[in-house]
């Protein structure tokens, strides 16, 4: 008996702790949005932008400072944390990892400053700030805000997602009447076939398809209903670690393209959808 005061003691201190963090990087979320909100009123004439490993591969003097706001702000609540970010601060790189293995060992936050880089470069006004954090490798929050639509999808493993501060709904749905969307791989061009014989597959048996250039919205989107099924051949931790849980925490299943546990080693694919969606995709993706 006294073991099993002890137990739910512990567990119930714990989940008092991930709701009390889960409030602050919300905050923090807002934080970044009035800064991208700030450069896109300005027309961007203060940023700058640089490429990486290919014209395609751009990088900006935002992405640099929301990540290192980030990153500093997250250390003062969890000192003890560790960092996998799409982009290197050569001044806290003691507390990045680089490689995925060591995000199972202890507190790890897993941040994209900007998903959507190039949208914002473009003034698309379609990104986000997308933060996850990992407990012995497993993604416990996960928060993503898209300042444009002042829209903030927030999970808790085993708690529903928020948008907004209202539970989104657990539900299913095929896709034949959805739209789906896909995303590319412009750094890697040896997926531009494969990638595109996915889109003409999904525009073949969906209502419509779309490619919006941020896949962590494209999973919020598709956690919350605006897409059936969303579908990618390569992307990063980053990119997918707290909108996979935000998605799941909806009823969604997501896996790779070819159904295996979506870890965050190396450049994995990801389908992400309800499972009647799932289930009508693996029935034709032989056929791609």
């Amino acid at each position: 008996m006294q073991q099993y005061i002890l137990y739910f003691l512990c567990y119930n201190t714990l989940v008092m702790k991930y709701e009390t963090l889960q409030k602050q990087i919300e905050h923090l979320a807002f934080m970044t949005g009035t800064k991208i909100l700030s450069a896109d009123a300005d027309a961007l004439h203060d940023v700058t932008v640089t490429t990486k490993s290919s014209r395609r591969d751009l990088v900006t003097s935002m992405d640099l400072e929301i990540q290192r706001m980030l990153m500093t702000e997250l250390k003062k609540l969890v000192p003890e944390c560790r960092f996998l970010c799409e982009e290197m601060i050569p001044e806290m790189v003691n507390a990045m990892i680089t490689d995925a293995d060591e995000i199972s060992r202890g507190i790890c936050f897993i941040i994209d400053p900007i998903d959507g880089t190039a949208n914002f470069v473009h003034g698309n006004r379609h990104s986000c700030t997308s933060i996850a954090m990992t407990a012995g490798g497993e993604t416990q929050i996960g928060v993503i805000y898209d300042p444009y639509r002042d829209e903030l999808f927030s999970a808790r493993k085993g708690c529903g997602c928020l948008l907004n501060g209202e539970k989104l709904p657990v539900f299913d749905a095929s896709m034949k009447n959805e739209i789906t969307v896909f995303g590319t791989a412009p750094y890697d061009d040896t997926t531009n076939g494969p990638t595109f014989r996915l889109a003409q597959k999904l525009y073949e048996v969906s209502a419509d398809v779309r490619r919006t250039g941020s896949a962590a919205l494209d999973c919020c989107w598709t956690a919350c209903g605006r897409f059936g099924l969303y579908a990618e051949l390569s992307l990063s931790a980053w990119d997918f670690a707290a909108g996979k849980l935000i998605a799941e925490e909806t009823g969604c299943l997501v896996t790779t393209i070819d159904g295996q546990p979506l870890t965050f080693e190396g450049k994995p694919s990801i389908l992400c959808g309800r499972p009647a969606a799932v289930r009508e995709f693996n029935a034709v993706k032989s056929r791609l």
